[in-house]
């Protein structure tokens, strides 16, 4: 039996099901392929970043994402004790993570568990006529050549074989990636001499954690080592990492010990262990993001060190960054070049979230071993001061590649790009948020995802750019025009401004109305779309 399809995702964690959705919202049929017998039970990743949310909203998800999220009495700080009812020896804010509206976005940052997203997602999925997931089923033999790529699907139940012929190949199967030699792409780590154990278990802690509620809370008791609570449910559910000597798992009994102390009580605290697995720090890139027709995506193309969601959330970026890229090139709209734009555009952001992770981290543990060796932690303090604060890096991104303009004059002025978001109008950068009408119900951002989108100020001639946008869109490149309404003077979009947005959300170029000749609006509006000139005009 051989199935045909146009694009294969290996891989149905977070960044594989969002893969499928987004391709699928784009008219493109995708099979999707899971290993496991179940989406994951032991989740890892918790915060879902407001980039995130935002994609979420556009597959009308990002309410019932918001449902399953921690509130802003969790998400305000992140907390350092010796243990959880003894002393406090650091309480730094977390704004990154606080959920409560922001003038940025119209979505709230989540912390919440990755299996609820998992859920949320496949639920979404099995109602796409144009996804076919297959769970039990291991993917192997992968080739390709020019006509496309290849590869074997077996049943684990039923050990049945399947030979699969799709156009393009996505690997979304993690850090332990076996895409990754198929297209010779070798991960380049710099890991971390630090053995977690992880614990996800039940317990009912509100007496212990009274007052000290936070997203993260990190405990570095008397007898040694660092415990880490992390809320899953703000109520029972709980993960906690416990640095171990070894890579071996430590007995139940011992792990519920080394929580009981980091709680700071000699009570015997009734728990339940669910799950435990262990993990080790291993930031890094591989070598290539692609080869020909196989693309890697997520952990299997970068990894951050865990510190607030930057991996699972760089993840999503860079598949928000494929998907319509690929799409567009299945439905002959772009030349298959555009898909080269794929690394050159995310490597860089996906490496500045690797070397912030990483920059936490070592703020942090100075923090931490300073305070056990009984330093002033003063300034070590305010260094750690990025964890959860990092709005700049995730919002204030700037994509460079040969399909985005490039701005003449110098991006806002910040004292730590990391931590400080300006939203604004420039090429590369998040188009950003305006409400469009006077509820707060509809954002300029709710027009994206589907095509090219041509912002329109109120003082703008339309005229000219309807017919340009129009005879574009009748000759088979997807845009479309959106008039904004009247703004102040020192708003973001500016009255006579025109902006042309991808289907991603990222600025592909902007301009003043007045400074575009009559008669040039379609070599203006043209210059940087991905078309195929001979098949759409």
């Amino acid at each position: 039996m051989t199935t045909v399809v146009p694009v294969c995702i290996i891989g149905a964690g977070p960044i594989g099901m969002t893969g499928a959705l987004l391709l699928s919202r784009l008219g493109i049929r995708t099979l999707l392929v899971e290993r496991r017998g179940e989406l994951n039970t032991h989740p890892r990743s918790r915060f879902v970043d407001t980039n995130t949310m935002e994609l979420l909203r556009e597959f009308g998800l990002e309410k019932k994402v918001e449902a399953t999220g921690l509130g802003p009495e969790w998400t305000a700080f992140n907390r350092w004790c010796t243990a959880l009812t003894k002393t406090q020896y650091a309480r730094i804010p977390s704004p990154t993570f606080l959920t409560v509206p922001r003038d940025t976005s119209p979505c709230l940052p989540v912390m919440t568990a990755q299996d609820l997203v998992e859920n949320v997602l496949l639920e979404k999925i099995r109602g796409e006529s144009n996804i076919d997931v297959r769970f039990r089923t291991l993917a192997s033999d992968l080739t390709q050549d020019e006509s496309g790529t290849r590869l074997k699907l077996t049943n684990r139940q039923t050990g049945a074989e399947e030979e699969v012929f799709a156009d393009y190949t996505i690997g979304a199967d993690g850090p332990g990636s076996s895409t990754r030699s198929v297209i010779d792409s070798e991960l380049e780590t710099d890991p971390r001499p630090v053995n977690s154990q992880d614990v996800i278990f039940d317990a009912d802690l509100s007496r212990y954690v009274e007052g000290r509620k936070g997203a993260l809370l990190y405990n570095t008791p008397p007898t040694g080592g660092m415990v880490v609570f992390q809320p899953l449910d703000g109520v029972r559910r709980w993960r906690c990492q416990i640095t171990v000597p070894t890579a071996d798992l430590i007995p139940e009994e011992a792990a519920m010990e080394r929580i009981r102390q980091a709680l700071g009580t000699e009570d015997d605290v009734p728990m339940t262990i669910v799950s435990m697995s262990m993990w080790q720090p291993t930031p890094g890139c591989t070598t290539r993001f692609s080869l020909g027709r196989i693309f890697l995506a997520g952990d299997a193309a970068h990894i951050a060190i865990p510190t607030g969601g930057m991996g699972n959330n760089t993840g999503f970026s860079g598949i928000r960054n494929l998907a319509w890229k690929l799409a567009f090139v299945l439905r002959g709209i772009s030349p298959p070049g555009i898909l080269e734009t794929y690394e050159e555009e995310h490597r860089p952001i996906a490496q500045d979230r690797i070397d912030a992770g990483v920059r936490i981290y070592e703020a942090m543990g100075a923090m931490m071993m300073g305070f056990v060796s009984g330093q002033d932690i003063t300034e070590a303090v305010k260094a750690t001061k990025l964890y959860g604060n990092y709005d700049g890096l995730l919002m204030g991104f700037e994509l460079k590649s040969g399909v985005l303009a490039v701005d003449s004059d110098d991006p806002p002025s910040v004292d730590d790009p990391v931590i400080d978001f300006v939203p604004v109008v420039r090429s590369g950068r998040r188009a950003p948020h305006i409400w469009l009408d006077d509820a707060g119900e509809t954002s300029v951002l709710d027009g994206f995802g589907l095509d090219y989108r041509v912002l329109l100020g109120a003082s703008v001639d339309r005229g000219r750019w309807d017919d340009q946008v129009e005879r574009l869109s009748a000759g088979g490149f997807p845009i479309s025009a959106q008039a904004l309404p009247r703004l102040d003077d020192d708003a973001l979009y500016a009255n006579d401004g025109v902006v042309l947005v991808r289907p991603d959300g990222v600025i592909a170029d902007h301009w003043r109305d007045a400074d575009i000749p009559a008669g040039k609006e379609a070599v203006r509006l043209s210059r940087l779309l991905p078309r195929n000139v001979a098949g759409n005009g």
